[in-house]
């Protein structure tokens, strides 16, 4: 058996982020997703901030849907999460939420595809 392609892209670039959600554009073109593997590196943080990330899917690149277990164990300071998920889909992005007090997060998700 062969090694299948991996597309990677950066969904969301490094940047300061106040409280708010954050969300990516569609990744994976129509029928390329199988796995997907999303890593999130924060970079720096202030105040008392939550970073959650996690990854939803889309049949029509519109409407949008939770990937059950995509979530990343919360940050609150600086670090690194990952996540894999598996998606049935033809259309998969990255959505995140700061919140907490006077939060600001530096931080970058990518996404790497395991095409079907």
């Amino acid at each position: 058996m062969g090694l299948k392609p991996v597309m990677g892209d950066v969904a969301l670039a490094s940047a300061g982020r106040a409280a708010g959600t954050y969300t990516s554009g569609p990744i994976a073109a129509a029928d390329v997703a199988g796995w997907v593997t999303m890593s999130v590196h924060a970079s720096a943080s202030s105040g008392t901030p939550t970073l959650d990330a996690s990854l939803e899917q889309s049949a029509d690149g519109s409407s949008w849907s939770a990937i059950t277990g995509s979530s990343i164990t919360q940050l609150t300071a600086a670090g690194n999460r990952v996540a894999v998920a598996k998606v049935t889909s033809n259309f998969v992005r990255a959505t995140s939420t700061v919140a907490g007090t006077s939060p600001n997060v530096t931080y970058e998700i990518r996404l790497d595809v395991l095409s079907a």
